[in-house]
């Protein structure tokens, strides 16, 4: 009987040793080698300590830390797959502490989601850190960046403007309020914000450019020119900068340098493409505004070979066809003012008018005040007529012709007629149907000149 109590005795002591053994080797012992495969996979070590960790997982598949650094392990080595299911499994443990938090394991994840183009699982991870790590801007900017790249600006804005709350510094995040403010005309909101951005970081070239969008819609053209030329340091943005570039000078009425912008643009930009066509097109613009008709119609051209239906082309080809193949008409469009002048001179008397006053308004427009010549009216009272003459091929508004029959009036002319290279709109058309003015159209027009 003693003999089995000692016995007893014995086994108990040796599973109380065993046990403590055992409380020993799992409290310090693993420990320490789990932090000594941490140390291997800092100094580079992958293919060793990933065969350790898998070994340990053998023997304990519930740590969440050999978990964890066996999926820091593959992420190191870019085996993508077998990390992402190892921070999985992190998750689905769920124990979480100071060497595995799960604001790393699920930013880790929400990373190798975007690398795969699992981007709706990246939302919902960003989303679940937004909650986790709200003082973290990047998460908030990860969010809005997932709802703008899916088409939805509405939706991106407020995680964006969260994201500079907590982060003063996010210089992307204030880039992408400062577009998305742009694209909904708040003009001055995004100016404010690409103002931040910019100054935050001024190697953000994209946010310089649509700065100078902006500037440029305030018609602060000195400042966006400014901002224009620094988005030029980005070959992406370069004929898109020229192009704002011209189109600031374009407003200014500064056709000339508008061209050489619009031209560098042209020299940097593939053929055909969209970009092409509307640089060629500003081109035609300036071009046209100057008399250059060869080079406006040589753009025209070069557009509908590409694209026949691009703006008004079609229209602007259609309205030139008697210029490009017309000596007269070609040589009084591109007329010099003085030359511009002689020709009216002379269209006038072909009429067997006598011109009493000429007034040249402006390079395309000319009033003249004329009465018959005395011939067949030598017994009878002769009447003065009122003449407005344009070179132009934009359609003649109604306001031109209110203008005439009030100079009209205050002259003494019975009777106006009005001559245009172009057309006259339908408002104009039905001003003068109760009033004594006549109007002659493009084609009217063409057939004085080759008379002359």
């Amino acid at each position: 009987m003693e003999d089995i109590i000692s016995l007893i005795l014995i086994l108990g002591i040796a599973g109380i040793v065993i046990l403590f053994g055992f409380y020993i080797f799992k409290t310090y012992v693993i420990p320490k080698k789990v932090e000594e495969l941490s140390e291997m996979l800092k100094e580079g070590q992958l293919g060793p300590a990933i065969k350790k960790l898998q070994k340990m997982l053998e023997e304990n598949d519930r740590d969440p830390y050999i978990h964890f650094l066996l999926a820091e392990a593959y992420n190191m080595q870019k085996n993508y797959q077998q990390a992402l299911l190892e921070y999985k499994q992190v998750l689905k443990i769920g124990k979480f502490d100071s060497k595995v938090r799960e604001e790393v394991v699920r930013s880790r994840l929400a990373k190798l989601y975007m690398q795969n183009r699992n981007l709706e699982e990246a939302k919902k991870e960003y989303l679940i850190l937004t909650k986790l790590d709200p003082t973290n801007g990047d998460n908030f900017y990860q969010v809005g960046l997932l709802f703008e790249n899916a088409g939805f600006g509405d939706k991106a804005l407020p995680y964006y403007k969260s994201a500079v709350k907590v982060s003063r510094n996010h210089a992307e995040a204030f880039y992408h309020i400062g577009i998305l403010e742009y694209n909904i005309n708040n003009i001055q909101e995004a100016k404010v914000a690409l103002t931040e951005a910019v100054k935050l970081n001024p190697q953000l070239y994209g946010a310089h450019y649509y700065l100078g969008l902006c500037l440029k819609n305030q018609k602060d053209y000195e400042w966006a020119l400014k901002e224009f030329d620094v988005a030029l340091k980005d070959d992406t943005l370069k004929s898109r900068a020229y192009l704002a570039r011209g189109l600031c000078f374009l407003e200014k009425e500064q056709y000339q340098q508008a061209m050489a912008e619009f031209e560098k643009g042209l020299a940097i930009t593939p053929k055909s493409s969209e970009m092409e066509l509307h640089l060629r097109y500003n081109i035609s613009i300036c071009a046209e505004r100057r008399r250059d008709f060869h080079t406006a119609i040589a753009n025209w051209e070069r557009i509908y070979d590409v694209n026949p239906k691009y703006k008004d082309v079609a229209d602007k080809l259609k309205t030139y066809e008697e210029f490009r193949t017309d000596d007269a008409i070609k040589d009084f469009m591109i007329a010099s003012p003085g030359k511009f002048e002689q020709i009216s001179r002379k269209i006038i008397e072909s009429m067997e008018l006598s011109i009493l006053d000429l007034q040249v308004v402006n390079d395309s427009e000319v009033h003249i005040l004329a009465t018959e010549t005395e011939g067949n009216w030598r017994n009878s009272k002769r009447s003065n007529r009122l003449i407005y003459l344009f070179r132009t091929t934009d359609p003649i508004p109604e306001k031109a012709l209110r203008q005439m029959h009030e100079e009209m009036r205050s002259k003494g002319a019975t009777r106006g007629m009005a001559m245009t290279t172009s057309e006259f709109s339908q408002q104009a058309q039905l001003f003068c149907q109760s009033r004594p003015i006549e109007l002659k159209d493009k084609k009217e027009f063409i057939a004085y000149l080759r008379a002359i």
